[in-house]
């Protein structure tokens, strides 16, 4: 599985977003992350799993090569000029990955 899901990846930018308070105002900072893996959307049947209020909203999953993006859930990322959060992670290290589910957060 290593090998092939190797073929697959590709090298992948983005933000990570930590938010801290400075004198009782919300300050981001921001980090840039290249990691090997790939960004699709949830297939249909994945988002008929989300709760129904969510379904609309743009969902993607990360499929990130272990240890090469290491997100928890309630992370907030920046990719291609949008905020997400992160909603799910699911440990396939065994198998050489680690899938994430972000969603779309709204500004």
């Amino acid at each position: 599985m290593k090998a092939v899901f190797a073929g697959w990846t590709s090298a992948i930018n983005l933000l990570t977003i930590v938010q801290t308070i400075v004198d009782g105002l919300v300050v981001e900072v921001t980090t840039s992350v290249t990691f090997k893996g790939i960004i699709q959307p949830l297939n249909a049947q994945q988002l008929m799993l989300k709760p129904e209020g969510e379904r609309s909203w743009q969902w993607l999953q990360i499929h990130a090569v272990e240890g090469s993006l290491n997100l928890k859930t309630n992370d907030k990322i920046q990719y291609n000029g949008f905020k997400y959060k992160v909603m799910g992670i699911w440990d396939y290290s065994l198998n050489g990955f680690i899938e994430y589910h972000i969603i779309q957060d709204y500004e």
